[in-house]
């Protein structure tokens, strides 16, 4: 099985929310001035570890009927726009690049290989299931025959295939409910077992159950119904032979933390269990479960340290990647019998150049997935560390998995790059065999485009890699209309992956920048380090060294760049707002963090501040005020135009940042150019959101991006 990966980037409003309805259409300018009224009406002013803290719009945080009718008032104030500026031929190409399917999830369960697909004008990805022997893949589950909008999140096959726990969400909640289905039979079980959003979960090789993790139920301990599916993801054993609803499963492990995820993975044998406990994206402990010893504890392995670490039984030892003291990595061996003795313990597969992603076991093959200068690379090692080869990939680009399974070599994943749809092969290192097993159709003719890399010298002096990409045949008159872009956090690496709606655009004649930043995973950990916590601010600073940058190339000026990012992306775009707004001409953030002085008021937000900080502690406190986007707003900047998106349904990022952030621009923009808000009913972070949703979201964003960028 894949190595564990934290969930990426987490209270719930139904859509049709009561709000005041603004008559005849689109609101007045009266109208909207008489809301932004009331929405200051609720200004705070606190003092902070004594500095003075301006909060204008707390009353956008309540989920109250002025809330509701600022928004309808602004959702109305945004369709005008995007209805004034619409071109039905660019929604219809846009569409049609959209529609290009994606693979995700592969894992095996005996000889069957199962994965989640979605192509053409399906809505939702499919649970599919491949067959030894097999033209043609099958479907299993289809969300797109079922009532409401409902996505399938995850799924865990059993050893041999003749399960399958699967999780079913509606409006892109990420909310799971677990099900059950008997492969083999073509039936559902009754498992329906809620609370398991995000979950992590391994078979027994009996069949007969699984270790997963679920969120505690009402009158359970840890029970809060004000944070529901927020915090304590415990681990619990499910039998076939209890309640199907999960309500009599007994507690395996119990976390310390309520911001602490679990990922266990069962051993072959079902004897020893590894429980990987994470505490954010930076820390991590290790745990050794013995099922054989009645009423035992965990055994720590690696408990306690402030590294990255995470295991896997093989044989007769406890396999460890680390990065203690190793940056990009590695991988050690720990005897069984004595695991937390580190004197015992023997390096496997030692750090290399490239940062080491995930790993696992096929047969007593060990497969490894590294990212080296900016791409994926898979190597195959025996059990002792000798390299046996390594996997040819199509060309520069990003894998999945390893997705192994106990006693078979094979070894499953997906790749895919700028110019290659996502494709899933199978790789047998036995005889060096190296199958694809299906794909995406999609159209596309590399040859058209012209992919660059670049380096730019950051404030600090940090070389920070930059792609560029655009169309063969563009002019190149330094008036290109160019989207940039970036993320930088939470050790996600950022690689050149296969994107729809970037084809729409290199296809309307503009360029696309990706900026690698610090944060992410690319260099190892020093790299996410320094851009985290304190460091925070150098993830600005790479992408406005970017941005000022970009003009040098001969391809675009500030007047021709719109910049976007999602999550914590939206934080970079908002923070890129408040620090550089004569760098780019128009932004685009979507469900982003603006309010970085009470982001932990709005759960699941207390996870983050491993990555951000506590802005309960003073040295936190002061570094985010300092970049916070909302507070950081000035009146009378001429701030570039502005779309800020959010979701109702989503489970990670609240939409109170949104609405406040929205509306302290709007009060103090002097630039005259729009500022605009919307938010989306019955959709969720992004996960789950079917292709109907994903196609008005590109819409939205390259109609107001078309506009400013004087394309329209």
């Amino acid at each position: 099985m894949p190595r564990i990966a934290f969930p990426a980037l987490l209270p719930l409003i139904a859509a049709g929310c009561p709000g005041a309805p603004v008559t005849g259409g689109a609101p007045t300018s009266e109208d909207l001035a008489a809301l932004d009224a009331a929405a200051r009406r609720g200004a705070v002013t606190e003092s902070i570890f004594d500095r003075t803290v301006e909060d204008p719009y707390r009353a956008l945080e309540e989920d109250s009927p002025e809330t509701w009718a600022w928004i309808d008032a602004q959702n109305a104030l945004t369709r005008r726009y995007l209805d004034t500026h619409a071109d039905p031929a660019a929604v219809e190409r846009l569409s049609a690049f959209l529609k290009i399917g994606w693979i995700q999830g592969p894992a095996q369960g005996g000889d069957r290989v199962f994965y989640i697909k979605r192509e053409g004008d399906a809505d939702q990805g499919s649970l599919m299931v491949l067959e030894t022997g097999a033209a043609e893949p099958r479907t299993l589950v289809d969300p797109n025959t079922l009532e409401g909008k409902v996505a399938i999140d995850w799924a865990f096959p059993s050893p041999s295939g003749r399960h399958v726990a699967y999780g079913l969400s509606e409006n892109g909640d990420e909310r799971s409910v677990l099900h059950v289905l008997d492969v083999d039979a073509g039936v559902e079980r009754e498992e329906r077992i809620a609370h398991t959003k995000w979950t992590s979960l391994s078979w027994l090789d009996a069949e007969n159950g699984f270790i997963y993790t679920r969120y505690p139920r009402e009158g359970e301990p840890d029970w809060n119904a004000e944070e529901p599916d927020t915090y304590f993801a415990h681990l619990y054993m499910h039998w076939f032979e209890l309640l199907p609803d999960g309500s009599d499963d007994p507690l395996v492990f119990r976390l310390e933390k309520k911001t602490d995820f679990a990922a266990p993975v069962v051993a072959e044998g079902d004897r020893w269990v590894v429980l990987n406990v994470f505490h954010g994206w930076s820390q991590s402990d290790v745990w050794l479960l013995d099922r054989t010893v009645v009423y035992s504890g965990p055994i720590p392995v690696d408990v306690g340290g402030d590294h990255l670490v995470a295991g896997e039984v093989h044989g007769d030892s406890v396999f460890l990647s680390t990065n203690e003291d190793h940056p990009r990595s590695r991988i050690v061996a720990a005897p069984l019998a004595s695991p937390d003795d580190r004197s015992t313990w023997k390096e496997i597969v030692p750090e290399g150049a490239g940062n080491l992603e995930a790993w696992s076991f096929a047969g007593d093959f060990l497969a490894v997935r590294t990212t080296e200068d900016l791409a994926s690379r898979l190597r195959v090692y025996l059990a002792d560390g000798t390299l046996h080869e390594e996997i040819p990939l199509p060309t520069a680009g990003q894998a999945s998995g390893p997705a192994t399974q106990h006693g078979s070599d094979r070894i499953l994943f997906t790749f895919d790059s700028y110019f290659h749809p996502p494709a899933l092969y199978a790789h047998d290192p036995g005889s060096g065999s190296l199958r694809e097993l299906d794909r995406v159709r999609a159209d596309i003719d590399p040859g058209r485009y012209e992919l660059n890399r670049a380096s730019v010298e950051s404030a600090d002096g940090t070389d920070v890699p930059v792609f560029l990409v655009y169309r063969k045949d563009l002019p190149q008159d330094g008036a290109r209309p160019t989207r940039v872009t970036g993320y930088g956090g939470f050790n996600v690496p950022v690689l050149p992956g296969f994107a729809r709606n970037v084809l729409y655009w290199l296809d309307r004649g503009g360029v696309f920048v990706e900026a690698v930043l610090r944060g992410g995973s690319e260099f190892g950990e020093e790299w996410h380090r320094d851009g985290m916590l304190e460091n925070k601010h150098h993830v600005f600073e790479d992408f406005e060294a970017v941005l000022r940058w970009l003009p040098s190339t001969g391809l675009t000026s500030p007047e021709h760049i719109a910049i976007d990012g999602a999550s914590n992306g939206g934080l970079l775009v908002g923070a890129s707002i408040v620090r550089c707004p004569d760098a780019f001409r128009a932004a685009v953030g979507g469900v982003g963090l603006y309010d970085m002085v009470r982001f932990p008021h709005f759960p699941p937000a207390e996870i983050w501040m491993t990555e951000y900080g506590d802005p309960a502690e003073r040295d936190a406190f002061e570094w985010l005020l300092d970049y916070s986007p909302y507070h950081n707003v000035r009146d009378g900047t001429a701030y570039p135009a502005v779309l800020i998106e959010t979701a109702d349904s989503d489970s990670r990022v609240s939409w109170r940042h949104s609405t406040k952030f929205a509306a302290r621009l709007q009060a103090a923009t002097s630039s005259g150019r729009p500022v605009l808000f919307h938010m989306d009913r019955a959709v969720g972070h992004g996960a789950g959101s079917g292709l109907a949703d994903i196609v008005e979201q590109y819409a939205r964003m390259y109609t107001f991006v078309e506009t400013e960028l004087g394309m329209r």
